[in-house]
């Protein structure tokens, strides 16, 4: 027979182990939860980091892959929702490209108005838009540059250069950023352009 203070001593023990393996468990739990909210939230890329990658295709069908273009001298990359302000900056950047596409710039624009097409097709075709003009229906690269993106508005980084093999050396906002300090990037990076 099993003394009566034995089998109190078993139940208590019994119980602050259950006590610790639940408390070891939520622990755990809170943990991994912390650390996935983490993960979700993606930090946006700046000045001096490495440019995230994006497939997308052109509203053409064209398939662009950024780091295909990054082995020429550089990209000017924009993302857009061709509000007003935008779409008063698109003479600017096609400027922009005239300019610079013989010194190996690419000028690429991203539309941030997710499925829209139409909107696009109507801007690109009304402003007879030279450069290259991406469909991000997920709003994956655009996600990739703003960290956090609400569908409809305009990232507060939405303009970068990136040189060759990838480095981000401009970040701003268009419209806003500051055309000569724009040019005066694409000019450290093409050497500048023959007056």
């Amino acid at each position: 027979m099993i003394p009566q203070n034995s089998v109190h001593v078993h139940k208590v023990i019994f119980l602050g182990l259950v006590a610790f393996c639940l408390l070891l468990f939520g622990t755990l739990l809170i943990q991994t939860t912390a650390s996935a909210q983490m993960n979700d939230k993606k930090v946006a890329p700046k000045v001096g980091d490495h440019a995230p990658d994006c497939s997308l295709q052109d509203f053409k069908g064209n398939k662009f892959t950024l780091s295909k273009l990054t082995k020429k001298n550089g990209v000017l990359l924009w993302f857009t929702n061709l509000c007003e302000g935008c779409q008063s900056k698109i003479y600017e950047v096609q400027r922009l490209e005239s300019r610079y596409e013989k010194k190996g710039i690419d000028v690429v624009a991203v539309s941030v108005l997710g499925e829209d097409r139409k909107t696009v097709e109507d801007v690109v075709r009304k402003n007879e838009v030279t450069f290259w003009f991406l469909y991000d229906p997920k709003s994956e690269a655009t996600k990739r540059y703003s960290g956090k993106y609400i569908q409809g508005t305009c990232p507060l980084k939405n303009i970068f250069v990136i040189q060759r093999r990838g480095k981000i050396t401009y970040a701003g906002h268009l419209p806003g950023a500051d055309p000569p300090a724009l040019e005066k990037e694409l000019n450290n990076i093409t050497g500048g352009i023959e007056k």
